[in-house]
């Protein structure tokens, strides 16, 4: 690499040796905050550009450093950040202390240089100071890799649970919407596909609505019941993550291992018939054209199945390694034992996703019915047992708990209703209450003078 990356300048006395450049570093340090804490890529550029920070482009320049030092570049875009250039930087490996190499190789047929699979990088871990510690790093490549959109709701509020939440009965995503009717705030997730109708082709029938404010206090709950027991019962904790991976390694391994040599296969015969076109293609036995469609059908094949390859062997070796596996959550739970306060990095650094069942009884009414909800845990998938399990006592007074509060919630609604009806209906009240007491004089008085006539 001729050039240290944003964030590092190269050592005055070793030129192969990076050190920490500590404005740059700020920078990625605060969008890797941002983007473990829930913001999405659009949204900090919104903030960087807002702060008036420099793109690394015009930082570089800046310093007499980088490809553009020696262009012309349009001042207007000085602190105009953009969505590659944040994604760049929450992808590089450097910022974790290690040198990555070879990333790029020359296409044996047009000579150009193209990027080539992750699993053929050369990397050097540890060689320089680290600007991000090794966990947000996975962290931040984790929801890369799931890449959750976060859309805002009507009011421009994007929920921390965006993006996370999927429907049990067509695998979509539920959006979360802002319910008005109450005093106080809700938002409310259904099911995407059902938005779309029940006609021909619908994939979901039913909304699969949850309150995503009651989500949110049932993981703080779950997350603090979690952390605990670690606490208190460390070895007991840890055989109950391992005991968990251990089920789920019997089915899942069985796929993977049986789809990984199907994967192989193909792309050895891809390989046989990429070779035998260019072939063809070189002899003139093939219509150009004809060439070009089959040469891009095979490549786009290619490329899908060695990516889909790629993480079927990340995902046997991560459940290979059950113990390290089991040791990264544990020690996550230990990071965030003493949490006071679900927070939108904790939800991205404990959960990959939430699974949401249809409730058991439907309508305007059921907020007092029961619904199953899947958490899948980074690290370990879902970790259903005693612990993050309710009883039956518990189910029964998270019922209570819900009927009070909608009793509670009627109350007020209604108390407002009066209120507001009253300051809106003031003075016409005023004047119903003097029409009726002029009445009641008058019928007084009048029934007065009968009763003296009568005498």
């Amino acid at each position: 690499m001729t050039e240290a990356p944003y964030g590092y300048i190269k050592c005055q006395d070793t030129k192969d040796f990076w050190v920490i450049d500590p404005p740059a570093a700020e920078v990625v340090k605060t969008i890797f905050t941002l983007f473990t804490g829930g913001k999405n890529r659009n949204q900090i550029c919104v903030h960087l550009t807002e702060n008036q920070i420099p793109t690394p482009t015009f930082y570089m320049k800046d310093q007499n450093r980088g490809t553009a030092k020696s262009k012309a570049l349009d001042e207007n875009r000085r602190f105009k950040w953009n969505k590659c250039s944040v994604t760049r930087i929450l992808t590089r490996q450097e910022y974790c202390g290690d040198i990555v190499n070879f990333r790029t190789a020359k296409h044996y047929r047009d000579k150009h240089s193209q990027y080539v699979d992750k699993t053929n990088w050369h990397i050097t871990e540890n060689v320089h100071e680290p600007i991000i510690d090794r966990t947000t790093f996975e962290t931040a490549q984790r929801i890369l890799d799931d890449a959750p959109v976060k859309r805002p709701n009507g009011d421009g509020y994007i929920h921390p649970l965006s993006g996370m939440l999927f429907c049990k009965a067509c695998g979509s995503k539920l959006h979360i919407r802002t319910d008005h009717r109450y005093i106080e705030k809700r938002y409310i997730a259904r099911c995407s596909e059902y938005a779309k109708g029940k006609g021909k082709g619908a994939k979901c029938f039913t909304q699969h609505q949850v309150d995503a404010n009651t989500l949110m206090q049932n993981l703080s709950e779950l997350l603090s019941k979690i952390a605990k027991f670690s606490l208190s019962n460390k070895d007991k904790f840890e055989a109950l993550v391992k005991e968990n991976l251990a089920l789920q390694q019997t089915s899942d391994m069985k796929k993977q291992r049986k789809r990984i040599p199907q994967i192989t296969t193909r792309l050895e015969q891809i390989d046989k018939v990429v070779n035998k076109l260019y072939e063809d293609n070189a002899l003139g036995s093939i219509d150009q054209d004809r060439y070009q469609q089959l040469s891009q059908k095979y490549s786009d094949e290619y490329y899908s199945l060695k990516k889909e390859l790629e993480k079927a062997n990340a995902h046997l070796a991560d459940h290979e390694s059950a113990n390290r596996r089991a040791k990264k959550f544990i020690d996550m739970v230990n990071r965030y034992c003493d949490f006071t306060e679900i927070t939108p990095t904790i939800i991205n650094e404990f959960i990959s996703k939430i699974v949401v069942h249809e409730r058991a009884k439907k309508g305007a009414r059921s907020e007092d019915t029961t619904q199953y909800i899947e958490v899948h845990f980074n690290y370990i998938g879902t970790f259903e047992n005693d612990l993050t399990q309710n009883s039956e006592e518990e189910i029964d007074r998270m019922r209570e708990e819900m009927l009070q509060a909608r009793r509670q919630r009627e109350l007020e609604r209604r108390r407002q209703w009066g209120k507001e009806y009253r300051q809106k209906n003031r003075e016409k009240m005023r004047e119903y209450s003097r029409t009726k007491a002029k009445e009641y004089r008058e019928k007084r008085k009048a029934n007065n003078a009968t009763e003296k006539t009568a005498i």
